[in-house]
């Protein structure tokens, strides 16, 4: 087991026994909603799975159906062997149209085909398909998910070229949301060069564009350089 792999198995020890001991739904719901945004290994990913098909329960935890979405895509995400009839069989589950809605925008920047996910962030090139900025930015950050990130290291520089358009035809915070998004799954340093390369070929490019590229490069920047040292 190598050193990241350790590090997820006790975080996701840790986060389990937390979810065990919590005494209130809330600090239950945190712990669980923490747990499935992390779980990689085989047994969280099969607990996590069991729960999302209502087979098993965690006891004083009431799971609703935004819940349950996020539980799909997550489980999308991490490439489960029914990943596809998962997500088809939530839809189905929809009571709230508007959720239905939203679910239905995501579930290609999940897809276990790599042509569905490429056609997905082609189409965020149209503003149109922006419009609701906090589905676009889910989307995108399915998309670039840390467990994608070699698939989606192709969309970091189209990304960045698309920013000046987010910014004149979304909201005030559209733009920063939209790199936290793109750049919050990448840790390589072949990831971190295209921020870098970008950055150096528009050296006037917008003073608030540039900062903002560079808060949301921060945790990339420096996982690229942990990386680095672990491998020399």
């Amino acid at each position: 087991m190598d050193f990241m792999q350790a590090l997820s198995s006790t975080l996701e020890r840790t986060l389990r026994a937390g979810l065990g001991r919590a005494t209130t739904s809330s600090m239950k719901s945190t712990y669980f909603s923490a747990f499935y945004s992390v779980v990689t290994t085989s047994d969280g990913v099969a607990f996590l799975e069991r729960v999302w098909r209502r087979q098993e329960k965690v006891p004083g935890l009431t799971l609703a159906e935004p819940d349950e979405a996020t539980m799909a895509l997550e489980l999308a995400v991490r490439s489960v062997p029914a990943a596809s009839a998962i997500l088809e069989e939530q839809r189905g589950r929809f009571t709230n149209p508007d959720r239905k809605a939203r679910f239905e925008f995501v579930m290609p920047a999940v897809s276990d085909r790599q042509e569905t996910r490429d056609a997905f962030f082609q189409s965020l090139a149209d503003v149109k398909n922006r419009r609701r900025e906090r589905w676009a930015t889910e989307g995108v950050r399915y998309l670039n998910h840390l467990l994608r990130a070699a698939q989606s290291e192709k969309y970091l520089r189209p990304s960045l070229e698309l920013l000046r358009d987010i910014q004149r035809t979304g909201d005030i915070f559209f733009p920063k949301n939209w790199m936290d998004a793109t750049l919050g799954g990448h840790n390589t340093r072949a990831s971190a060069e295209v921020v870098r390369a970008f950055l150096a070929e528009h050296k006037d490019y917008p003073i608030r564009l540039r900062r903002i590229i560079l808060q949301s490069a921060d945790d990339l920047f420096r996982a690229a350089e942990i990386l680095d040292r672990q491998t020399h």
